[in-house]
């Protein structure tokens, strides 16, 4: 299969061999979360905690899969890692018009769970994470618009980047994407696969990293050579978007390591 002989790095789904994708960041095991090892830190994004309240309220019923995703990855994860601090970058939550009671409790039960766990948690605010703060008064995590750990800036990725966040960073790590490819070959289509995404800005010539979505239902933006097709206004407008490289996690498969866009145009679809 010629797509097969496109990849450049491959880790088993049974092995937690770190693969770093930026300096001094691991993927952590086979999952959508990112390590700063200097800072023993855990990054995830997108959990949209409540997202079957809302579909219910809509006469739709689907299995509720969010929380428990969520607490098993963090999970599993500290007890694989050294960490200290836990940062959600965007989308805790999934509702926007307010917090719900099934919504309400969720968030309890997830911040109750991680909370004890680790020395600190940080939730970088998405577009979904209206009302948070009333949660605030229960649980001690930080609540911001930004946050920076030395050489890396973490935005959720639905606004342009920061101006007060300055110019000290190397690297950036946003969410909101919810990246995914679809890959086919002559005799057709591979399969759709979450993936980490990592370029260039323009301007900057600064390196970037945008996390899988780690919400079950959350099943990806569809990742093409046209800038159109991607959600945030970071990647839409700033990225150098043939040179982004997608690298692949599955459960089953492990973790694959992409060409850049424009060396898979002929690939993805």
């Amino acid at each position: 299969m010629i797509i097969a002989q496109a990849f450049k790095y491959f880790v088993a789904p049974s092995s937690m061999m770190p693969m770093e994708i930026i300096q001094g960041a691991d993927i952590a095991g086979v999952s959508p979360a990112l390590y700063l090892r200097r800072y023993r830190a855990l990054i995830i994004a997108d959990i949209h905690i409540g997202y079957e309240d809302e579909l219910a309220s809509k006469g739709v019923f689907i299995p509720r899969f969010q929380l428990k995703r969520a607490i098993e990855l963090v999970d599993g994860l500290l007890s694989e890692l050294a960490v200290d601090k836990l940062v959600i970058a965007g989308d805790l939550k999934h509702s926007f018009n307010g917090l719900s009671p099934v919504e309400r409790r969720e968030l309890v039960g997830f911040l109750e769970h991680v909370t004890p766990r680790v020395k600190e948690v940080v939730v970088v605010r998405g577009n979904h994470d209206n009302y948070l703060p009333i949660l605030k008064k229960r649980f001690d995590f930080r609540l911001e618009e930004f946050f920076m750990m030395g050489e890396y800036l973490i935005v959720h990725g639905h606004k342009v980047l920061p101006r007060d966040a300055g110019r000290e960073w190397s690297y950036l790590i946003l969410g909101h994407e919810h990246p995914s490819i679809t890959l086919r070959d002559s005799v057709g289509r591979l399969g759709k696969f979450h993936c980490f995404l990592v370029g260039e800005l323009k301007i900057s010539g600064k390196t970037f990293v945008t996390l899988p979505a780690t919400g079950a239902y959350q099943t990806g933006s569809r990742i093409t050579l046209s800038p159109d097709t991607f959600i945030s206004p970071i990647l839409r407008d700033e990225a150098v978007i043939q040179g982004i490289r997608p690298i692949i996690i599955d459960d089953d498969v492990g973790i694959f390591e992409l060409p850049s866009l424009s060396e898979l145009a002929e690939y993805i679809s």
